[in-house]
This record gives structure tokens, sequence and C-alpha cells, in this order.
């Protein structure tokens, strides 16, 4: 998987929404991932208690993948 604007190929967030996995990188571009199923994305989720946010751009922000960073990978 490469980020399709910035050409990223690791550190993105995966969003599941209904029974699509969107995919961010840190310069803010999302695209949906159909390779990426609901049950995959649930397989790779172990932490139980993991962090939910009022809406998907807070968590975005928060997360630092709202394009704040863009340009900024590390080697």
């Amino acid at each position: 998987m490469t980020g399709s604007a910035c050409r990223a190929r690791r550190d993105w967030l995966l969003i599941n929404h209904g029974r699509n996995v969107w995919a961010v990188c840190r310069c803010s571009n999302q695209w949906l991932e159909p390779e990426i199923t609901r049950a995959d994305f649930d397989a790779l989720i172990a932490v139980p208690d993991g962090m939910t946010y009022p809406s998907v751009e807070q968590g975005l922000a928060a997360l630092g993948f709202d394009g704040a960073c863009a340009g900024t990978y590390l080697q």
C-alpha cells in the first residue's frame, strides 16, 4: 500500500466505517482501501481499550493525520 498523493509506504491510519476501511497518510490524503476487509481490520486491532473520538476530524487531528505533519517522514 502506498499513499496516493505523497507516495508514503508506511505510517498510515486505518479507519473503519461500516464495511469499508479507509487509509489516511500524514499529509491527510485519504483513500478507500478495498483490499482490507472489516475482518482484517478487526484482526489488526488487538487493543481492547482503544480511544474513541467524537468525530473523525478530531481523531485525525489528535493522532497527527490532519496534514499538519505533511512531509515529515522519518527514514
